[in-house]
């Protein structure tokens, strides 16, 4: 039996907690797309999932993960999706507190470069009719959604400069 959830997150630590808490009811993920989830029925509780942005895709990388007993469930773009068999112990991705920091820091300068990226396009949206004196309400409306997602990607950077911020203070205490 399959079922496909319709959500929008661009939080990865939301995504991933819904995601699991999905398997321990029974639903495992199969693959996804950008708000689209595919999950097949399955034991409950029977995985641990965890997402990441993985830019450079490098065969060792997913072969090493493999020989840990990590699955790659799906892969869309930069992003994939990860398990492991709870009955396995403890599941993470990052092996410490500043590959998480380092980590952090590439997602936010993705998220950057898609914010500068929409403020471009609004501009170019809406500076070009005004030459032409040709400003519509399709054009403001597409503009406003350029706005809107600049607004949430700022969101998620501060989101995680804030995780961040926490995992240097525990990284420092634990140091000395």
């Amino acid at each position: 039996m399959k079922l496909k959830k319709f959500r929008f997150y661009i939080d990865h630590e939301h995504e991933e907690t819904w995601v699991n808490s999905m398997a321990e009811s029974g639903w495992h993920l199969k693959k996804f797309w950008p708000c689209v989830y595919i999950f097949e029925k399955g034991n409950p509780s029977e995985y641990i999932y965890r997402n990441e942005m993985v830019v450079k895709r490098k065969k060792d990388y997913y072969e090493f993960l493999e020989s840990m007993g990590i699955e790659c469930v799906h892969s869309f773009g930069v992003w994939a999706y990860f398990r492991k068999r709870r009955e396995d112990g403890p599941f993470e991705i990052f092996s410490g507190k500043l590959e998480k920091i380092k980590y952090l820091s590439r997602l936010n300068s993705l998220f950057l470069i898609v914010a500068l990226g929409n403020l471009l396009v609004m501009l170019i949206n809406i500076v070009l009719p005004l030459f032409r004196h040709e400003l519509s309400q399709e054009i403001l409306w597409v503009s406003s959604l350029n706005v809107l997602m600049v607004a949430l990607l700022y969101v998620e950077i501060h989101r995680n400069n804030n995780r961040k911020k926490k995992l240097q203070m525990h990284a420092h205490i634990f140091e000395e």
